[in-house]
C-alpha cells in the first residue's frame, strides 16, 4: 500500500511539472462516495443488515497536451475484486485523443465501450439501484474509436472497436463493434447506439440501445430500451431491458427522482450457460424488475455538483425481496485544475 501511494504521488507531480513545460492544461480530481445502508427482508427469516460503505474512490486525470493531443483517465484506488492481481484493470479508462479536424477526432487506450441509453452513461457513482443489465455488464475495454461532431456541436457519432467485453484476456480473439450518436434537439436529447459483440469467435450477439430524455424546465425524464439479439434467436425481441427514470427540480439545490427498470430473457431456456450462451449479462430466463425514489441535495451553491447529500430507498422482485434504507454523501476533491 505503502508503495501504491509513492507510485500515485510521484505520478501526480510529474504531470504537474509536465503541464507547467507543455504549456499545456491539467485537472486532476478525486472522487468520493460513502453510504450507510439498512437492508431488510420481506416475508423471510434473513436478518436484517445494517452499516456503512464506503462505495467509490477514484482518481480522475484529464487535459490537454497541445490544442489538438487530449487525455483522460479514471482509475479506481479500492481493491478490484475482479481483477484482483491486475493493477491496469482497475483503470476504467486511459487514452490519448487526436483532433486531427475541427470535426473529427480519433482516439486510442482503454475506453467505456460504446453502449446507448441513459443508465449505462450515467457513472456508476451516481447510479443508486440498476438494472440486471448494468449489474453485470463489463464496460471497460481497450479500442480505438473515431468520432464525427456536427459544426453546430449537437450531434456526435462515433464508430469503435474494442476487445469483446465478454472476455477478461486481451488476446481472446474476439471483438465488439459500435456505433453510438449522441444527439442533442433541445428539450430532446438521444444515447442510440448499435453493437455487435462477439460472445465466442464469430457468433454474435447484437444490441439496439435507445436512450431518450426529455427536459421541461423542472423536470427530466430518461426513458431507456435496449434489445438483445442474435441470429440464432426465434424470437428476436425475447430479451430486452426497460429502465425509467424521473427528475423533479425542486429547487436549485433540491432534486427528487424515481426509477424503475424491467429485464427479460426468454431467447433461451432458464439456466442455458455453455459456450452458445447468446447473452451473458443478462441470462437466460431471467425476470427482473426493481423500482425506487429519493432525493439529492447540493448544499453550496457555489460549489455546483461536486458536493452531494443523497437518501433513497428502493426494492426489487428478488427472492428474499430486499427493501434497502441509503444515506450518503459523494464529494469531489479538486487537486489540480490549471
Amino acid at each position: 500500500m505503502k508503495k501504491l501511494l509513492l507510485f500515485w504521488t510521484l505520478l501526480l507531480c510529474s504531470l504537474g511539472v509536465f503541464a507547467q513545460e507543455a504549456d499545456s492544461n491539467l485537472r486532476i480530481r478525486f472522487d468520493l462516495r460513502f453510504d450507510g445502508v439498512f437492508n431488510t427482508y420481506l416475508n423471510n427469516d434473513t436478518p436484517n443488515e445494517t452499516g456503512f460503505e464506503g462505495r467509490y474512490f477514484k482518481l480522475l486525470i484529464d487535459g490537454k497536451i497541445d490544442e489538438k493531443f487530449s487525455y483522460s483517465m479514471r482509475q479506481r484506488l479500492y481493491k478490484d475484486n475482479a481483477f484482483p492481481s491486475s493493477f491496469f484493470g482497475a483503470t476504467d479508462w486511459a487514452y490519448l485523443s487526436y483532433q486531427f479536424h475541427p470535426n473529427w477526432n480519433i482516439s486510442a487506450g482503454k475506453q467505456v465501450v460504446l453502449i446507448g441509453g441513459y443508465e449505462y452513461d450515467r457513472a456508476p457513482i451516481d447510479v443508486y439501484f440498476w438494472s440486471e443489465f448494468w449489474n453485470n455488464v463489463n464496460p471497460f475495454q481497450i479500442g480505438a474509436s473515431i468520432g464525427y461532431t456536427s459544426p453546430d456541436k449537437r450531434h456526435n457519432i462515433t464508430a469503435q472497436v474494442t476487445n469483446s467485453p465478454f472476455f477478461t484476456e486481451t488476446l481472446s480473439n474476439c471483438f465488439a463493434y459500435n456505433l453510438i450518436w449522441y444527439g442533442n434537439m433541445g428539450n430532446f436529447k438521444t444515447i442510440y447506439s448499435y453493437n455487435a459483440i462477439e460472445y465466442k469467435d464469430n457468433h454474435f450477439i447484437h444490441y439496439l440501445a435507445l436512450g431518450n430524455q426529455w427536459t421541461q424546465n423542472w423536470f427530466c425524464w430518461e426513458l431507456d430500451y435496449m434489445n438483445r439479439a442474435s441470429a440464432k434467436q426465434d424470437n428476436p425481441f425475447a430479451d430486452f431491458s426497460i429502465i425509467s427514470r424521473m427528475n423533479f427540480d425542486i429547487n436549485s439545490k433540491t432534486r427528487l427522482f424515481v426509477k424503475g427498470g424491467y429485464d427479460q430473457n426468454k431467447a433461451q431456456k432458464a439456466g442455458t450457460l455453455n459456450a452458445f450462451t447468446y447473452d451473458l449479462y443478462v441470462k437466460p430466463g431471467v425476470e427482473y424488475y426493481y423500482y425506487g425514489g429519493g432525493i439529492e441535495l447540493y448544499p453550496i451553491e457555489r460549489l455546483k455538483k461536486t458536493l452531494r447529500l443523497h437518501a433513497f430507498v428502493y426494492t426489487n422482485n428478488r427472492d428474499p425481496q430486499p427493501i434497502s434504507f441509503n444515506i450518503g454523501i459523494r464529494w469531489q476533491m479538486n487537486v489540480l485544475n490549471k
